[in-house]
């Protein structure tokens, strides 16, 4: 019974030290994060949406062709 109850105490111990050290890391007061401007997140967002946007493009012209050769040699 006494390993369980060192095991939770380990566990919770290394836990608390963990959430602590993200915290630490993340507020922006003093942590070493940098997080981007709005200017950069929309920048980004739109590099997304385009990319997305050509890669469908691409993937449904590849499914046609393909479509297309499956039924030709069906045929």
């Amino acid at each position: 019974m006494e390993i369980i109850k060192e095991k939770a105490r380990f566990w919770y111990t290394k836990s608390k030290d963990f959430v602590k050290e993200v915290w630490t890391e993340a507020n922006p007061e003093r942590g070493n994060v940098s997080w981007p401007t709005k200017k950069a997140i929309v920048g980004s967002t739109i590099a997304v949406l385009i990319s997305v946007i050509i890669f469908s493009i691409y993937l449904a012209i590849v499914d046609y062709i393909s479509l297309t050769i499956m039924m030709f040699l069906i045929r």
